[in-house]
C-alpha cells in the first residue's frame, strides 16, 4: 500500500474560559499520516500524532487523533485526545476553513476549543501554520510510504 507522512506544526494562543485574559502559548507539533492514499481518499481521514502544548495546561503533552477532510463542508477538522498537566484526559478540537478566496488563511489559521472529560468547553485557541516560516520544513517532511 501506498502511503503518506508529513509534520505540521502550529504556534499560537490559548485561553481557558474561566479566565479568558489571561492568555497563554499554544504549541502543535504533528505527524499526519494515512497508511493507504486509496483508503484516505474514499475516507479523507488521517491519523494524527505529535505533542502539544497549552502553557501550564497541558505541556508537552503526547496527543492522538484523526484529520478529516470535509469537501461538503470545506472543513479540514482536527481532533486530538491529550492529558493535561493534572492527569485528567482533555479533548482538543478544531478546524480549518477551506476557501480558495482566502488561500493562505484557509490552510494556516485553526480555530479550535478544548473539552475535558464530560465533554465541556473549557479553552479555546487559536493556532497558525507559519506558512512562510515553516512551508520548507513541511515540504521536506513529506514522506511516501509503502
Amino acid at each position: 500500500m501506498l502511503g503518506f507522512t508529513y509534520r505540521e506544526t502550529l504556534h499560537g494562543g490559548f485561553y481557558l474560559l474561566a479566565d479568558p485574559v489571561d492568555e497563554r502559548a499554544a504549541d502543535l507539533l504533528l505527524d499526519v499520516r494515512a497508511t493507504d492514499v486509496a483508503a484516505f481518499v474514499q475516507s479523507r481521514t488521517a491519523k494524527l500524532g505529535g505533542e502539544l502544548t497549552l502553557g501550564g495546561f497541558a505541556d508537552a503533552a503526547r496527543a492522538e487523533g484523526t484529520l478529516v477532510l470535509d469537501r461538503d463542508e470545506k472543513r479540514a477538522s482536527y481532533e486530538l485526545g491529550f492529558r493535561g498537566n493534572d492527569g485528567k484526559t482533555y479533548r482538543f478540537r478544531g478546524h480549518k476553513e477551506l476557501s480558495w478566496l482566502n488561500l493562505l488563511d484557509s490552510l494556516t489559521l485553526l480555530q479550535a476549543s478544548v473539552y475535558d472529560g464530560d465533554a465541556r468547553e473549557i479553552g479555546r485557541a487559536t493556532v497558525r501554520f507559519d506558512a512562510r516560516g515553516n512551508l520548507g520544513s513541511l515540504v521536506r517532511s513529506l514522506r511516501v510510504t509503502t
